[in-house]
């Protein structure tokens, strides 16, 4: 307690005098411990499995089921959005940026940190898609990793020619070409050196992993059926290409280099996260033409976690695949974990795009804002609570008087947007229980938030771009400024809106509306926002490692499907 403490007063002490953020640091975990468990992340638990179905990732069937063939049908978009969806799911925020945020961390300036990426190219047929790996490289990229320290490799001997296939898709200098450097083998990562395992033993693997060169792993495997090891091939055993190889006792073996310090060592944990393309599948073997289609995308931090959820909900329940039981168990309990503890969270398709180029993980598009502008010009609005239920389709959809012919309804000019849109454009904040529509793009007058209180002042409308908080500047605020020369929000009663996007200076609404005219009031507002969100990760840490074997609301073992949400 005395500790907590202290952290608690350095946190708000030099946060708020100087507007850094501090750095809890973290343990070193030398690898998986030999008694207890470990978190991979500390605010995200272990057993929380995110996964998405969605048909329309594919626009047709490929007219030969090669690679080339495949990645030509993947709607590259939307499997972009929904992994911004599953993100949020994963990480229990409101934004796609804030999410994987919280997923990718390292100890070293973005500038300087080295990120690989494990794919399989055991079979040419069903290889992590084009569109996956995009997504990933472009997500460090925007971090401010450079392209020559993206690296994506397999140490197949056996089948190393097949990576051949993401050559031209690649480059270190063309901005057309998706950011990365392709490792022939172990090449571009060092070669391959000596690692321990757990057990005592050493084995061969890629130099720059087991020496703790490497900041972030990122593990894309492939939905695959296997003759051995219980009958499928996933996260677990995909790094048979980062360690290497070995048949003999595999169970025992996968999950002794899977323990590993290469694998779990470093502050932060150097794997850290865990992701499975499944839009095309091998039923029975790992080579072949893949005989299935389940579409799904499947995340999470905890291979053990992920692999297993994967085997039953996906290999098992979708694709009538049989497996071992007892091989298919030992993924949690040689980890410590029961069967009945990892929690599966279904996340409907992202369909629509929220003013931070994310999207919305729960509110389909389409539907939002049908009556959006009306025909009244004073007082009224139009009808209000025109923007439905759905109040997260195209931007400035949202409630009444969107685009109407005049910007004077009164109070309640915005109208009410909707009930449940966690952020879209002419949600409510993101509670969206009756926030203002607001304005469509940013260009009503002011008082264009509704009534005073309601929600948020239109966090599609002239706030929308969302910055670091819930629901748009001032959220909660009555008169909100259009732009103005400051742009700030005098009604906010948290400042939960974040720096505002398209003022002209200022408008961070911290602080209950505080005129953001300078560069210290700036400097000072984004050190309170930055303390309380380290403030709340410190908590849910907290929180975690007193309860590591629960989901962060409590539940253990669940299925949460969002998609009924």
């Amino acid at each position: 307690m005395r500790a907590d403490r202290r952290d608690f007063i350095r946190l708000t002490t030099a946060g708020a005098a100087a507007g850094f953020l501090l750095v809890r640091s973290r343990p070193v975990f030398a690898a998986w411990p030999s008694s207890g468990k470990m978190a991979v992340n500390p605010n995200i638990d272990n057993m929380r499995v995110v996964a998405c179905v969605d048909p329309a990732m594919l626009k047709g069937t490929p007219s030969a089921m090669t690679f080339a063939g495949q990645n030509a049908v993947v709607d590259s978009a939307r499997v972009a959005a929904n992994m911004d969806a599953m993100a949020m799911a994963l990480a229990n925020t409101t934004t796609a940026d804030a999410a994987w945020q919280a997923i990718f961390r390292s100890s070293k300036p973005w500038a300087s940190t080295l990120v690989a990426i494990k794919i399989n190219i055991t079979e040419s047929k069903n290889m992590a898609r084009l569109a996956v790996v995009e997504k990933f490289c472009r997500i460090m990229a925007g971090f401010g990793v450079p392209a020559k320290n993206i690296i994506i490799y397999d140490w197949n001997t056996s089948f190393g020619g097949n990576m051949s296939s993401y050559t031209s898709s690649f480059s270190t200098t063309d901005a057309t070409k998706i950011p990365g450097v392709l490792s022939n083998q172990n090449d571009a990562l060092g070669g391959t050196t000596s690692a321990k395992l757990p057990d005592g033993s050493s084995v061969q693997c890629t130099k720059q992993i087991a020496d703790g060169t490497v900041d972030i792993l990122i593990n894309i495997a492939n939905n695959k059926g296997h003759t051995l090891f219980g009958g499928s091939t996933l996260c677990l055993k995909n790094h048979f290409g980062t360690l290497a190889p070995n048949h003999n006792n595999i169970a025992t073996y996968v999950s002794n280099i899977n323990k590993s310090d290469a694998i779990l060592g470093g502050s932060p944990v150097r794997q850290q996260l865990c992701f499975i393309d499944s839009l095309f599948a091998n039923k029975a073997q790992n080579s072949g033409t893949p005989e299935a289609t389940p579409g799904y995308l499947i995340m999470g931090t905890f291979a053990p976690a992920v692999d297993y959820l994967t085997v039953k909900k996906v290999r098992e329940a979708v694709m009538g695949a049989t497996h071992d039981a007892s091989i298919v168990n030992s993924f949690m309990t040689n980890f410590g974990y029961t069967t009945s503890d990892p929690v599966w969270v279904l996340v409907p398709p992202a369909t629509s795009t929220n003013s931070d180029g994310g999207t919305d993980a729960r509110t389909p598009a389409g539907t939002g804002g049908s009556g959006g502008g009306g025909s009244s010009t004073a007082g009224g609005g139009g009808s209000r609570g025109t923007g439905g239920a759905q109040a997260g389709g195209s931007p400035g959809s949202g409630g009444a008087q969107a685009g109407g012919s005049s910007s004077s309804g009164g109070a309640a000019a915005g109208g009410r947007g909707g009930t449940t849109g966690p952020g879209g454009s002419g949600g409510a904040g993101v509670a969206g229980s009756t926030g203002a529509g607001g304005a469509s793009t940013g260009t009503a007058a002011s008082a264009s938030g509704g009534d005073s209180g309601s929600g948020g002042s239109g966090s599609g409308g002239v706030l929308s771009a969302g910055g670091v908080g819930s629901g748009g500047a001032g959220s909660g605020g009555s008169n909100v400024a259009a732009g103005g020369s400051n742009g700030f929000a005098t009604g906010g009663s948290s400042g939960s809106g974040g720096a505002r996007k398209n003022g002209t200076s200022g408008g961070c609404g911290v602080g209950g509306g505080v005129p953001a005219s300078g560069r210290w009031a700036t400097l000072l507002a984004l050190g309170a926002v930055a303390t309380g969100r380290q403030l709340r990760r410190l908590l849910v840490q907290r929180e975690l490692l007193r309860r590591p074997d629960h989901a962060p609301d409590g539940t253990k073992g669940a299925d949460i499907d969002e998609t009924k949400e």
